[in-house]
């Protein structure tokens, strides 16, 4: 059989694809409502073929639809296609066309997209924690805006509860009121819902033996464990340095010949959910009142650095690292995985 090439570019009410021979020469072009029926009988006919997608809400939807049906399913970074993005030429067959020489030329950047139903649906609901955790955020955020507009200074979170009333109180105005007010009940609501989608979580946790084996490590909890399985999604997708780039915490040098353009910085292009996670283990485990293998290494890389932002970035390097070897190699968490201590054999 021979091989074709396809590029499809995906929308919520229609779907274009174009699908090239392996010299590039046009075979197909269609344009069809976006339904799963309409998915499957583009797939039959295209049994051979190789598609790409871009990355967009709906694209693990038409992943697992167009599967079992084509070669491959490709869902590509829509960052990494600036030919795409930025082409004065935009249309919907425009894009798939290109979607489909970047496909034949091998020129894209994959997006993990894992075939675990089990994990799939996980991660969509730590993702809706995550987000529901984003929107209380910008809520609370808002409020002391908005008092800050009216003069009231204020820190901390009392302001959220116990001393509601009485920033309240210092408020001129009824109509500011209100939509302060208005504010409060939307704050009370996401609380309620980052509850109720906290306890959804940590439930769900439980099909994933691993998560209990990574609530061993210091600083790990409930959520912490739920998001790092989540969004790593596969233990063997990385090794050490794959997953420091992928949590944005390799160290770039951005150089030409043989000079430095700029100052090397931390990578930002990956998932920075993984990032937050590490911190937070990070400070829960420093926090400790007990001494732990965490702790031991950060004083470790202090000592060598000199530098708190460098030892602490080390130790969440190792953070992620240790998680990830428990998870591959099915471990215990010991200190002794951290410090790198050999344990002393027993006595004959």
């Amino acid at each position: 059989m021979k091989k074709a090439y396809a590029g499809m570019d995906i929308g919520s009410k229609e779907c274009a694809a174009v699908v090239l021979d392996s010299r590039g020469k046009l075979v197909d072009a269609a344009t069809f409502r976006t339904s799963e029926r309409n998915l499957v009988c583009w797939g039959k006919n295209h049994a051979g073929t190789t598609v790409l997608i871009e990355e967009c809400e709906i694209a693990g939807w038409v992943r697992s639809v167009l599967k079992p049906r084509v070669r491959q399913v490709v869902v590509s970074d829509p960052r990494q296609n600036a030919w795409i993005a930025k082409g004065t030429d935009k249309s919907d067959k425009v894009d798939a066309a290109k979607l489909a020489h970047l496909n034949r030329m091998g020129s894209y950047k994959e997006v993990f997209h894992t075939d675990d139903a089990d994990i799939a649906a996980f991660k969509m609901l730590v993702k809706h924690y995550d987000k529901t955790t984003r929107r209380l955020a910008a809520v609370k955020s808002q409020i002391k805006g908005l008092l800050r507009g009216q003069g009231i200074i204020t820190t901390g979170a009392a302001v959220y509860h116990s001393g509601r009333n009485r920033a309240l109180s210092k408020v001129d105005g009824n109509m500011i009121r209100l939509a302060i007010e208005q504010d409060y009940a939307l704050l009370d609501y996401l609380e309620a819902a980052q509850q109720v989608s906290r306890r959804n979580v940590v439930k769900a946790s439980a099909l994933f033996p691993i998560i209990a084996r990574l609530k061993e490590i210091p600083g790990v909890g409930d959520i912490t464990a739920a998001r790092f399985v989540a969004y790593v999604a596969d233990p063997h997708r990385f090794n050490k340095g794959a997953l420091n780039r992928y949590s944005c915490l390799a160290v770039v040098d951005r150089t030409s010949g043989n000079s430095h353009l700029g100052r090397r910085c931390l990578n930002k292009d990956g998932n920075s959910a993984l990032k937050d996670v590490s911190n937070t283990i990070f400070h829960a485990a420093i926090s400790c009142t007990k001494p732990n293998g965490i702790k031991a290494f950060y004083a470790k890389s202090l000592r060598r650095t000199t530098d708190r932002d460098k030892a602490r970035l080390n130790t969440q390097r190792k953070i992620l690292a240790l998680m990830l070897a428990i998870w591959r190699n099915e471990e215990r968490y010991s200190d002794d995985r951290v410090t790198g201590r050999k344990r002393a054999l027993p006595s004959a």
